[in-house]
Order: structure tokens, then C-alpha cells, then sequence
């Protein structure tokens, strides 16, 4: 399922084609946050809501492959928040697709997860920074600040 920012829709999956049309900050930078975990992704969202970001989310890893054909160009996120263990397409494997794609390896992949074996970002193909789970708030926004800027408050 996709879930967009407070100041955007709920979008259904069939909704793709429409997607620019439907989240309005969508021509700004934002996080894409892949979780399979519903309530890590609405608490990632308000979280960086909060903070000022604009976030859009996506709980099923089988959708994002879809969801980033959909969007032109220009539409892509700034930055990809991913979860690596998830059913379906793990965020390896999401991970290792974008970082081999011209289209999409220019997006930074901020790597999540709660398994201790991941100690470092580079034992992640494409991944470009790492928060262990459960994380601080303080450095997820300092490596968000990186790739965004400040926050539009």
C-alpha cells in the first residue's frame, strides 16, 4: 500500500498512473520510506512531518519497483529510506536494482534495520548511510539534511 504525507491523499495501488497529480508536494524533494511495518512508516512520516519534510511511504516492497517507473524524472524522491527485511522484495534486493539502474542510482538509500549483523552502510550495495533500529531522531535528520536541505516549516 502507498501512504503519502498529511498533506497529501492515501493512494491506492491502481492510482499510479495519476500519482503527480495526487500528492501536490511530489514536485518538491521528499523521503520515500519503504517499511513493511505500517506503524514504523506512519511514525517515520509524522516524525518528519514534524520536522518539516514532506514524506510519502510504501508498506508492500513489491510496489516500489512500480511506483518509481511511474514517476517522471523529475519526480523522483531525494532520498530513499529502506528497511531491509521485508517480504516480497527485500530492501537488499531493492537496494542492489537501484544502485545497478542509470535511471534511479543517483538517489540516496538511507539503509533502517534492527539486525545487528548490519554494522556499516557499505555492506549495503547502493546504500549511502545507516540508522540501526529502533533510531534517534537527531542523526536520521542530520543525514536527511544532507540530501534535502533544511526543512520547509
Amino acid at each position: 500500500m502507498y501512504y503519502s504525507s498529511v498533506k497529501a491523499t492515501t493512494l491506492l495501488p491502481g492510482e499510479q498512473a495519476s500519482l503527480a497529480e495526487a500528492v501536490p508536494f511530489i514536485h518538491t524533494p521528499y523521503v520515500l520510506t519503504v517499511d513493511d511495518d505500517l506503524a514504523i512508516v506512519d511514525v517515520i512520516q509524522s516524525l518528519l512531518e514534524t520536522e518539516g519534510y514532506n514524506v510519502f511511504g510504501i508498506s508492500d516492497s513489491l510496489k516500489v519497483p512500480g511506483f518509481l517507473n511511474s514517476l517522471h524524472d523529475t519526480l523522483l524522491p531525494a532520498v530513499i529510506l529502506l528497511d531491509l527485511m521485508m517480504p516480497g522484495l527485500s530492501g537488499y534486493e531493492i537496494a542492489r536494482i537501484l544502485s545497478q539502474s542509470e535511471r534511479y542510482k543517483h538517489i540516496p538509500i538511507i539503509i533502517m534495520t534492527a539486525d545487528s549483523r548490519v554494522q556499516s552502510f557499505g555492506d549495503i550495495q547502493g546504500a549511502i548511510g545507516f540508522v540501526a533500529k529502533p533510531f534517534r531522531l537527531d542523526p536520521l535528520l542530520a543525514k536527511l539534511k544532507v540530501y534535502l536541505g533544511p526543512p520547509t516549516l
